[in-house]
C-alpha cells in the first residue's frame, strides 16, 4: 500500500540568519545575538496529535525536526476523497534580540510523489505573523505521469516581506499543505497517485532564511 510505504518521514527544519547587503538603504546585517526558537506547537490532519507527530528542539534552538507518521496524500478508486489532502500548521514561538525585526526571505521543501495519467498533485506553504493580517503563500504543482522526488523553493524579494512588528514578541506561522487528485476519472478511473512530504531517505529538510532590519 502506497500509504503503508510512504507515511513514516521526519521534517528536519534549520533556521539561519542571512545579512543583507551593507549598501542597501534601511537595512542592517544580523544581530551578533541569535533568534531562538522557545516553543513549536503543531495542528492538522497531517499531524493531529503527539501520536502522529512529535517536536526536537536542538539545544542551541536554531534548529528543529518534526517527525510525522501521518503527513502523505493519496487518491485511487478505491480511497475516500478525504485522504487525498493533508495539512500541517506549525506554530514557532520566537526569542527576537531586542530591537530587531525579521521576515523570512527563502524556504525550501522536498518530498517525493508517484502520480498516474491524469492525476494531479499540489504542495504549498503559507506563512503569517501572528497579528499581521497579511498573508504570503506559494505553491507547486505536478502532473501525471511521474514518479520521483520533487524539490519546492521559493525566494521571497524584499519588497514583499512581512516584517515582525518592532517591541512587540510575536508567533511565526507557516501552514503546509498537500493533495493529490484525480483530474479526469471518466477516462482513467483507476488512476491513482500519493505525494508525501518526504525525501528518498525519509527527511526532507524546509530552510527558512531570514533577513534582518534594525528597528527606528
Amino acid at each position: 500500500m502506497l500509504r503503508e510505504r510512504y507515511l513514516s518521514m521526519k521534517i528536519q527544519s534549520a533556521l539561519k540568519v542571512l545579512a543583507l547587503l551593507a549598501s542597501a538603504p534601511a537595512f542592517a546585517t544580523a544581530p551578533s545575538q541569535n533568534i531562538l526558537i522557545e516553543n513549536i506547537s503543531f495542528k492538522g490532519t497531517g499531524c493531529a496529535d503527539n501520536s502522529t507527530a512529535s517536536v526536537n528542539i536542538a539545544d542551541d534552538k536554531q534548529a528543529f525536526t518534526v517527525t510525522f507518521s501521518e503527513f502523505a496524500a493519496q487518491t485511487g478508486p478505491f480511497l475516500s476523497p478525504l485522504e487525498g489532502r493533508r495539512n500541517c500548521s506549525l506554530t514557532l514561538d520566537l526569542d527576537i534580540p531586542a530591537g530587531w525585526q525579521f521576515s523570512i526571505a527563502s524556504f525550501n521543501f522536498r518530498g517525493y510523489i508517484g502520480l498516474d495519467e491524469a492525476i494531479v498533485a499540489e504542495h504549498s506553504a503559507t506563512y503569517f505573523l501572528q497579528g499581521n493580517p497579511q498573508q504570503l503563500k506559494f505553491a507547486s504543482t505536478a502532473k501525471g505521469p511521474y514518479s520521483g522526488e520533487y524539490v519546492y523553493t521559493d525566494n521571497i524579494g524584499i519588497g514583499s516581506t512581512v516584517w515582525s512588528q518592532c517591541g512587540v514578541k510575536r508567533a511565526l506561522n507557516i501552514n503546509t499543505a498537500i493533495n493529490v487528485r484525480n483530474t479526469n476519472k471518466g477516462q482513467f478511473p483507476n488512476a491513482s497517485g500519493f505525494i508525501a512530504n518526504d525525501s528518498i531517505d525519509g527527511v526532507i529538510k524546509q530552510v527558512y532564511g531570514l533577513t534582518w532590519r534594525q528597528c527606528s
